[in-house]
């Protein structure tokens, strides 16, 4: 079933994996698909902190555990006996046989870290063989081959960008003229989105001359303090049917047309 990978050629765009906290959660939340999120950063705590308090975390010893997450498959990689069962005994579920996390790498295992990235096409192509959609915080640019393998071997990619002009012009020729994504399944996304700004979604568009549909994951001071607490998950139970034209029924809407968009285009259905 499809990679969803989410990714950014500007390593100074900011927002990605709050934007793709929200889509797979609420994913997981509004759609009956088995769900996978996991990243190729290293030594980041974003993902994992988002669904379980940092604190929490530390004194679990879950953060240091070689036998969880990512550290985990590395070993089966190696020795060459992973499947795809195997991911799944590793993850993490945060919504029961909705959404699992898988955790990343520590600052302990840095010469780990090479194995991950070089394999992550191929870790993520097992993941897919049990889960319906695979999310993939893949980390920014264009600069290391692994980031461009994975680009390739994605069924998806989410392309994320800022409110910001000279950003925009590069990011939009940038975009547009790799090889690795001619011919790929792309959606422009703008992060921590300010509709009230001059560089509105519409006004984006006339400007870069774009014919395809730009989504956003709207700024929302309570969703990141959601994600610094721990509290992704109540946060939107909280806020599901929140009203559109409120502070946090806008956001919910606004990425619920992501999710809506990834559901249809990896043709799965509500059973």
């Amino acid at each position: 079933m499809p990679r969803v990978v989410f990714w950014s050629p500007d390593n100074t765009m900011v927002g990605t994996t709050h934007a793709i906290v929200a889509v797979s959660t609420l994913m997981g939340i509004s759609h009956k698909a088995t769900c996978l999120l996991m990243q190729g950063h290293f030594n980041s705590k974003k993902i994992e902190s988002s669904f379980t308090p940092y604190d929490e975390l530390i004194a679990s010893g879950a953060l240091d555990s070689s036998s969880l997450g990512v550290s985990a498959l590395i070993r089966l990689v190696t020795s060459n006996k992973l499947t795809a069962d195997a991911i799944q005994n590793y993850a993490k579920p945060v919504l029961k046989e909705r959404l699992d996390i898988l955790y990343g790498m520590n600052s302990k295992e840095k010469e780990d870290y090479s194995q991950l990235v070089n394999n992550l096409p191929y870790i993520t192509r097992k993941a897919a063989e049990v889960y319906d959609l695979v999310f993939v915080d893949l980390p920014k640019s264009d600069d290391e081959k692994f980031k461009l393998d994975t680009l390739s071997d994605a069924e998806i990619v989410v392309c994320v960008v800022n409110q910001d002009e000279v950003k925009l012009n590069d990011f939009f020729e940038k975009v547009n003229n790799m090889e690795e994504l001619k011919d790929k399944t792309k959606i422009f996304l703008i992060a921590d989105y300010e509709p009230h700004s001059r560089y509105n979604i519409l006004n984006i568009k006339n400007k870069f001359r774009v014919k395809d549909p730009i989504y956003a994951v709207p700024h929302n001071y309570l969703y990141a303090d959601a994600c610094n607490m721990g509290n992704v998950i109540d946060f939107f139970y909280r806020n599901l049917n929140a009203d559109p034209k409120d502070y946090n029924g806008m956001f919910i809407s606004q990425t619920m047309d992501v999710v809506n968009k990834i559901f249809e285009l990896a043709k799965i259905r509500d059973n």
